[in-house]
């Protein structure tokens, strides 16, 4: 009996001993971690992934940016060496030229590329300047034909028959009184012929109806310094111009649109004159 409660002590005791260290195992292991801890934390993972999602795309931006800034600066330094050589080749091309073409190219490469351009756009102007005057001459020429006007000789007082020039238009008629208003040339002053219509006359119409010219005059046409034989010589001048025409046979004078009986004492313009 005492062999079995030795036996049984020393099984006890080595079963005490076992146990032990597994209580310390237990007591060595971490607390498993709460599932509101887990829910929690990663919480906290999402907020922080979108706090730091736009400072990562502004990063991006600011990249690009950079990059076109980049990509704007190379580009004018790439184009800077086309620049220069082509003022090279030109320079080449223009070696054989006389002094005073070579004299100009040195001024060209400090001169935009643009500008080497325009000089051969000059001589295009002069080219069209010249090209003008061929197409004056296309023009037809003013045509003219002679008249024939009437003025007074000093000496005797006689009619003068004398030609004008006058440009061709639809109004020969006026354009013969007006010729005859302008009175006698420098010439014909040389020779003691005048005209005695009075200054400032002004032929304000003219027609013809059937074979009348009608004339129509201002005020001023009546004022004659040379009395009745001065406005009798001017009558003349006036009916004599206006019949040189075939279809004219006598005239009829209107002062300011008016038919007036005497132009002055003794010189009736009521009715229609003749030669």
């Amino acid at each position: 009996m005492a062999v079995r409660k030795t036996v049984t002590g020393k099984t006890a005791g080595r079963r005490t001993t076992k146990k032990t260290p597994l209580k310390k195992s237990a007591e060595n292991r971490t607390p498993p971690v709460s599932a509101a801890f887990r829910i929690f934390l990663l919480i906290v993972i999402i907020i922080a992934f979108f706090a730091v999602l736009p400072i990562i795309k502004n990063l991006r931006l600011n990249a690009k940016a950079t990059e076109t800034e980049q990509q704007q600066t190379e580009k004018p330094q790439a184009e800077k060496p086309v620049v220069t050589e082509q003022p090279e080749k030109k320079t080449q091309a223009e070696k054989p030229a006389p002094a005073a073409q070579t004299s100009a190219p040195p001024a060209q490469p400090s001169t935009p590329p643009a500008q080497p351009s325009a000089p051969p756009a000059q001589p295009s102007t002069p080219a069209a300047q010249t090209s003008a005057p061929p197409a004056q001459p296309s023009t037809p020429p003013v045509e003219t034909r002679d008249r024939s006007i009437y003025l007074m000789q000093k000496s005797n007082m006689m009619l003068v028959k004398v030609n004008r020039k006058l440009n061709v238009s639809n109004t020969p008629l006026q354009d013969s009184v007006n010729a005859l208003l302008a009175g006698p040339a420098p010439d014909e002053i040389m020779r003691d012929i005048e005209s005695l219509v009075p200054e400032g006359s002004r032929l304000l119409s003219a027609r013809v109806e059937g074979t009348t010219a009608v004339l129509d005059f201002n005020k001023e046409f009546r004022y004659n310094t040379r009395g009745s034989e001065g406005c009798a010589a001017q009558i003349k001048q006036i009916v004599w111009t206006a019949t040189e025409f075939p279809n004219v046979r006598d005239v009829q004078f209107l002062i300011e649109g008016q038919k007036v009986d005497f132009l002055s004492e003794g010189v009736t313009i009521r009715s229609p004159i003749s030669r």
